[in-house]
């Protein structure tokens, strides 16, 4: 079963490649300590070699550094050497490699010391800072396969150059790793220190609180003082520690003194044997590196057996994304067909999206046809309705107009003239907004372009030429039905500008349907008898039509009546050149006004029900019926009889680059389904 440590190894060396941490979560161990807890003398204790950098602060450790450690075969050993020249008679029992040094083996483990040194610089600078981006390490060893994670020492505060949130950016990093289902917690704590303040066993309490991933490792068994020695039985025995399933080791490890000195990993292995027995008699088989390298080994064991059928799913199922995600960035293998199918998708795509039958239908925003409709209904009908049919047109302004079309003759009741004028200004109110409604369409119509297919639009965007020509043929469509369209709106509006028609029996329908003050004021106009009533209400006619009043006053209401109706007929038949008439109190100023009110509002119907018509007939219709044409035509043709098909489809940079990602990453999950399928239960 030693096996499946090494498939795991090879996992990790595949997705390295691709950042393959990120790619799916592999079972490890990962070891979580302060930057005093010891964690770099455990790690050597187990590995047999001193190779990790030493000093103060955050020295040992500033990335990930993942340590494979392979257990060889003597046929392994030998081709290695051999490769290497080296003479079998140096007795090498241990060498390393570098995943980012490929093919190169290092004997000498202080050069492997330097290396990770060096790369740790180039990967989080010289400043001490911290980088998510792991160094993996293969120790080939005649120990045994194992493979943990190393990393940064948790800490409190910057050192020296340290960025001032470096706790926070250690915390995150670890954190990372540890809250993955699929990860070992190795928590280091002190055996001179509160178990119940170790921020290692915080971290495992919080992303492991049922302790079943999680193994404590007590160091520093030999810095205690001889009285607390039941305490630290205590310690070691759970009593004081949450961890429930895997366990708590303790460990003695090497002393600054004995690595100055330079004491051997067997000597201190054999030290901390007989400290064990003598300190914790009942308990000592299961402490110590051995007890803790093999307590790793049936851990790490257990939990890929435990993870793989998830662990495989989780590669099929990424298998499956990627090669879908591969497919439409795959380059065509016959461009010309390729460049004709595709715009003729385009186009096919773009009418469905204006009529509404696209497969996707977007729930976030309303597009294609529905916008442009939304326009008719919120932006021009709105704007038209609200125009006032006597805007910026006053009293005193009618009566000149009746006044200057009148001329030196005086106007009598309808001044066809005037009214024609009053009506010509103010029907040039709806031409405006009329044709904003066509920029408006012709912005929704451009719009809907980027609401095509979203696949279609992916590819489209692939090639920034092509992309870029289909724009170009989209505009140039649109700017010649828009042109056409104003033009023809604009002559339309005119023609009823200049032919006024009052006998229109929809205008005289306008007029019966409009406001019944308005139609009071025009009949009025033409109504003597109630303005006599007005002046004279209380009079009582006889049957030939005189009226009848007292007999003393019978003479003077005569001559009053006259008075109402010379007043009246003056008012209609004299017009406005009577200046004795205010101008508010013109029956005839008043008659034009309503009379323009109601045509107004006649040919205002007329246009508002005519130009979104138009406007779909003559530009969307026309536009959609073209549209296949023209992209073949200015884009297909063009580039066919040029030879130049090759140069419309060169691919954006982004494109290549996200298609090599997307390779690479099929490349590695392929090769780690068909290394995890050598899993035997």
């Amino acid at each position: 079963m030693q096996e499946l440590i090494k498939i795991i190894n090879k996992l990790q060396d595949v997705f390295a490649v691709v950042d393959g941490l990120q790619m799916v979560d592999l079972p490890q161990i990962v070891v979580v300590g302060t930057q005093s807890s010891g964690k770099s003398s455990v790690l050597e204790s187990i590995v047999g070699k001193s190779f990790l950098p030493r000093g103060t602060g955050i020295v040992t450790c500033r990335t990930p550094l993942v340590i494979q450690m392979i257990k060889y075969t003597e046929e392994t050993r030998k081709s290695m050497l051999k490769s290497n020249n080296i003479k079998d008679t140096e007795n090498i029992k241990e060498w390393a490699e570098f995943l980012h040094k490929p093919n190169l083996y290092y004997v000498d483990f202080d050069l492997v010391r330097k290396e990770i040194e060096d790369k740790t610089n180039s990967l989080a600078g010289t400043n001490k800072g911290i980088s998510f981006n792991s160094i993996i390490l293969k120790i080939h060893t005649n120990r045994y396969d194992l493979t943990f994670v190393d990393l940064p020492g948790l800490t409190k505060l910057p050192v020296g150059d340290q960025p001032e949130n470096i706790d926070e950016q250690i915390q995150n990093l670890i954190m990372s790793y540890v809250n993955k289902a699929t990860s070992i917690i190795l928590a280091l704590v002190t055996a001179n220190t509160d178990a119940s303040t170790s921020e290692s066993l915080q971290i495992a309490k919080k992303m492991d609180p049922h302790g079943i991933r999680t193994i404590a490792v007590v160091t520093k068994l030999d810095l205690i003082d001889k009285g607390t020695l039941q305490d630290t039985k205590d310690l070691l025995c759970g009593h004081k520690i949450p961890v429930k399933i895997l366990g708590i080791i303790g460990v003695v490890n090497r002393s600054q003194k004995d690595i100055v000195e330079n004491k051997s990993m067997d000597s201190a292995l054999s030290a901390e044997t007989e400290f064990l027995k003598i300190n914790y008699p009942d308990i000592y088989k299961k402490h110590g590196n051995k007890a803790l390298v093999h307590t790793l080994q049936m851990v790490l064991i257990t939990h890929i057996k435990k993870v793989y059928p998830r662990l495989r799913a989780e590669l099929e199922e990424m298998k499956r994304k990627l090669e879908k995600q591969h497919l439409p960035l795959c380059k065509p293998d016959e461009e010309i067909s390729f460049l004709v199918g595709l715009l003729k998708d385009i186009s096919r795509s773009y009418e469905d999206t204006m009529h509404g039958n696209q497969d996707d239908v977007s729930i976030n925003e309303t597009i294609g046809g529905g916008s442009i409709a939304r326009t008719f209904q919120h932006e021009y009908l709105k704007r038209i309705n609200v125009i006032d049919p006597l805007q910026d047109l006053s009293d005193e302004n009618i009566a000149n107009i009746l006044s200057n079309t009148s001329g030196i003759y005086q106007c009598t009741f309808v001044n066809e003239k005037g009214l024609q004028k009053i009506l010509r200004r103010q029907l040039n109110y709806l031409i405006e907004p009329s044709l904003d409604c066509v920029a408006l369409v012709r912005s929704d119509m451009l719009k809907v372009l980027n609401s095509i297919d979203v696949n279609l639009l992916d590819t489209l965007r692939r090639y920034p030429k092509l992309y870029e020509d289909v724009r170009k043929v989209f505009e140039k469509l649109l700017e010649e039905n828009v042109n056409n369209i104003k033009e023809f709106i604009t002559s339309y509006i005119e023609s009823y500008q200049e032919c006024i028609n009052t006998a229109n029996p929809d205008f005289i329908s306008e007029i019966v349907k409009s406001d019944d003050t308005i139609q009071e004021q025009i009949l009025a106009a033409v109504n003597i008898k109630k303005h006599e009533s007005d002046y004279k209400p209380e009079l009582v006619l006889n049957s030939t039509g005189m009226p009848i009043f007292p007999i003393p006053d019978r003479m003077a209401q005569t001559d009053r009546l006259k008075t109402v109706r010379i007043h009246m007929l003056k008012q209609l038949l004299s017009g406005l050149n009577n200046q004795d008439i205010p101008l508010e109190s013109s029956e005839q100023i008043k008659l034009h006004k309503y009379l323009s009110q109601c045509y107004f509002e006649y040919i205002r119907k007329i246009v508002r029900d005519f130009v979104p018509k138009r406007i779909i007939h003559k530009m969307v219709n026309s536009f959609l019926k073209n549209l296949d044409k023209r992209l073949n035509e200015e884009i297909f043709q063009t580039y066919l009889k040029e030879n130049k098909i090759g140069e419309v489809l060169i691919e954006d940079e982004s494109i290549i680059n996200e298609r090599k990602d997307v390779e690479i990453k099929l490349d590695a999950v392929g090769k780690a389904l068909k290394t995890i399928v050598d899993i035997i239960y």
